[in-house]
């Protein structure tokens, strides 16, 4: 200290000054670098990252009016953009026939050929008839799951969470093909190609099976524990894991093609990815644990932007491009919202509060998003364009919609509901209470009295008069006041 005490009073008045000043900075440099490393990082904005909006997300399997179509995985297309881009899909509804079960359905069904499959959280497996709602058979596999099966010629494929293993099932009725006991947990719902079927497990690893047997091919460990569905495009799956990174992988030989980390949230760590990336446009889009939804460049793994919601986005990302709105992004948030985001510039196009939390995925069936909120046990209908809501129904958890563009199958906390399409012209009608766009059975005897009504006036030759009724449901994108509801 003496020597300290010398060193100063040798010093000139401006070596002083200069030695304060540089003890000062040091100080402020020593406080804020422990903040600096807890701030949050900010978002990425690369406008000139590549978009191809010539591909994906409706390109693939676009049904014909008077045509059913298989909806045979998680998220329907390969890409998993969750988009089937069908007009005539659209609220008003006419409630057709409703199965209530004993268990969480976690995951929605997939349909194929007149029937829905899916798994409920005790392990059983289902088949319904798609037209009719009655059980076709049933089996408890497993002993918790939370994943959809994938359906390839007459055979689902699953895996479950206890045990963990991955299983082939006989579609027409439930015999088990093989089972495969794995090295750990799995809730990765199968994608199924060229005879293989790729997940990813609670061990870090993404696989590759055969599907006749069930043996591996290929097992390629990732940067943490896998709970999304891997995507595909352009020979490459593409799957965020537990460790905040997401990752393309060669489908051929499971060779990591790039990985890249979240932006995290600082000195907290990384985030980590749960939601099931959508591939659409040249780009994969995911929501992370860090409140951001990215978009990464398909090729090279570059950051293309980020969006800051207000909470986790665990939501599966649906991808659309559709007439009037363009290329965009749709998804749900813990911090209550509906988001519509430009696909290429991550600028935000609306958002709209859902009534509660969101964890499942959005789901877009011709002009219309769809989500469930697990703390609000609703499932909604917003207009893409405009956010405004088009349909509402007081149940719903995780898994809002599929359909099999014919009829609209939602999944409620333990219900599957089938709604079909009505045309009920102009009438205005009465929903019940904590629904939007659903017809009840009165109202539709109603309508259909009044458009006879209408059509005999009009052989009489005498003017029509007014449908009667006491509220209008506009149908989407027509504009009129937004109904509340339930969620």
């Amino acid at each position: 200290m003496n020597r300290v005490l010398t060193f100063w009073r040798n010093m000139t008045g401006a070596e002083r000054a200069v030695a304060i000043a540089a003890t000062l900075a040091l100080a402020v440099t020593v406080v804020a670098a422990p903040f600096a490393l807890l701030k949050r990082p900010e978002d990425v904005s690369n406008p000139d990252a590549a978009f191809a909006r010539n591909e994906g997300a409706g390109k693939e399997r676009q049904p014909k009016p008077a045509k059913t179509v298989n909806w045979t995985r998680y998220g329907y297309d390969l890409g998993r953009s969750k988009f089937l881009n069908t007009p005539k899909i659209r609220p008003p509804f006419r409630k057709v026939w409703k199965y209530k079960g004993d268990q969480l359905i976690e995951f929605p069904p997939i349909v194929v050929d007149d029937r829905l499959y899916f798994i409920d959280n005790d392990g059983v497996y289902f088949a319904l008839d798609a037209k009719t709602g009655k059980v076709v058979w049933k089996k408890q596999l497993a002993s918790l799951n939370a994943s959809s099966p994938a359906y390839f010629k007459g055979v689902l494929y699953s895996v479950s969470l206890s045990p963990g293993q991955a299983l082939a099932v006989r579609a027409r009725d439930g015999k088990v093909l093989w089972r495969k006991p794995l090295d750990g947990r799995a809730e990765s719902s199968p994608l199924v190609l060229k005879g293989r079927m790729y997940f990813g497990n609670e061990a870090g690893q993404l696989l590759a099976l055969d599907i006749k047997d069930g043996s591996t091919i290929w097992s390629t460990e990732l940067g943490g524990s896998v709970k999304a569905a891997p995507a595909f495009d352009s020979g490459k799956l593409y799957v965020g894991d537990y460790g905040g990174k997401m990752n393309a992988v060669r489908a051929d030989d499971g060779k990591l093609v790039w990985q890249t980390s979240d932006l995290g949230l600082g000195i907290a760590g990384s985030g980590r990815f749960y939601s099931t990336a959508a591939v659409a446009f040249g780009r994969v889009y995911a929501g992370d644990v860090d409140n951001r939804v990215y978009s990464f460049d398909a090729d090279t793994g570059e950051i293309a932007w980020t969006f800051s919601a207000g909470d986790y986005v665990y939501s599966g990302i649906a991808a659309a491009d559709t007439k009037g709105t363009g290329p965009t992004v749709y998804f749900g948030s813990h911090d209550r919202n509906v988001y519509a985001v430009d696909a290429k510039t991550g600028k935000e196009k609306w958002s709209e509060g859902a009534g509660g939390q969101i964890s499942g995925p959005a789901t877009v069936i011709g002009d219309v998003v769809y989500v469930s909120t697990f703390s609000g046990n609703a499932t909604i209908g917003l207009d893409l364009g405009t956010g405004r809501r088009v349909f509402s129904y007081d149940d719903g958890e995780y898994g809002p919609v599929v359909s099999d563009g014919q009829i609209l199958y939602l999944t409620g906390g333990v219900t599957v509901v089938a709604f079909e399409p009505v045309d009920i012209g102009n009438f205005s009608y009465k929903t019940n209470k904590g629904q939007k766009g659903i017809v009840p059975p009165h109202q539709q005897r109603k309508a259909t009295k009044a458009a006879r009504k209408r059509k005999q006036q009009a052989q009489d030759g005498r003017p029509g008069g007014s449908d009667g009724g006491q509220q209008n449901e506009p149908r989407p994108g027509s504009g009129g006041d937004q109904q509340s509801g339930n969620g």
